[in-house]
């Protein structure tokens, strides 16, 4: 389903769009476009929270290695 709506461009933009673009095309353009940005926006987003994490739980993690090298030296058979 499509919305229609007003956005307001530079005519610099429009111009150039114009001259590579149809007419009837400029509005596919946009929603390409759109899509594509957004997307960027919302890995970008996403690897943010995923290194935010990874530092948030960088502690834990280094308390469980001294954990495990405890018990990893304990009784084994070399």
């Amino acid at each position: 389903m499509a919305t229609r709506t007003t956005v307001y461009l530079d005519d610099a933009l429009i111009a150039r769009a114009q001259s590579l673009v149809p007419r009837r095309g400029l509005s596919q353009l946009l929603n390409d476009l759109l899509a594509e940005r957004l997307d960027q926006m919302e890995r970008e987003a996403l690897e943010a929270r995923m290194r935010e994490g990874y530092i948030a739980t960088r502690e834990d993690r280094a308390e469980l290695n001294a954990d495990w090298g405890q018990i990893d030296g304990e009784g084994w058979p070399a």
